[in-house]
């Protein structure tokens, strides 16, 4: 846990490093896009339809994490259906060291319907790196975000993020 997403970001980094190119949806969260630009990674965008980021313009690209917003991507407000969700799972199922990371900043909040579940919950393979936050629920002032990392990554968290104080107030 820490103090929003953008240290939550910085946290990502020091476990996954540097070695990877980030695609991100066309329009995106431009902060994230930010984020990782000014930490060195290569990025790139990917164009979205009614249904999301396309999983196949995605496979053109040297990327191999994705960032996407599947519950409620902002700006547009796309929430991708389940049949996309699992084209992105397939892309990232093709390579060793290919993640998804979701943001999912608001997927709690919905004006009818279901509360859409989390690309995550489906992720049988341990490709998906979730992001979330409770300053929406709770109280923007507390600034508590978190991620949810697959099995494979829990190791290298411990062993890299050893050292680092807790942002989140007491």
């Amino acid at each position: 846990i820490g103090a929003g997403n953008d240290y939550m970001l910085l946290l990502l980094h020091t476990i996954l490093g540097h070695n990877h190119k980030v695609a991100f949806e066309n329009p995106t969260y431009r902060q994230a896009y930010r984020m990782f630009e000014r930490l060195g990674y290569p990025v790139c965008t990917v164009d979205m339809d009614k249904y999301g980021m396309e999983a196949s313009i995605l496979q053109e690209t040297d990327a191999d994490i994705a960032y996407v917003m599947p519950s409620h991507q902002y700006p547009l407000g796309t929430v991708m259906p389940i049949r996309r969700r699992m084209e992105l799972l397939r892309w990232a199922e093709g390579s060793g060291a290919r993640y998804i990371i979701e943001d999912d900043y608001d997927s709690e909040f919905r004006y009818k319907g279901k509360p859409v579940p989390a690309l995550q919950g489906a992720d049988r393979n341990g490709r998906v790196i979730y992001i979330g936050t409770f300053s929406k629920s709770i109280a923007p002032a507390i600034r508590i975000s978190y991620l949810v990392l697959p099995e494979r990554l829990l190791e290298k968290a411990e062993d890299r993020l050893r050292r680092f104080s807790s942002t989140v107030s007491r």
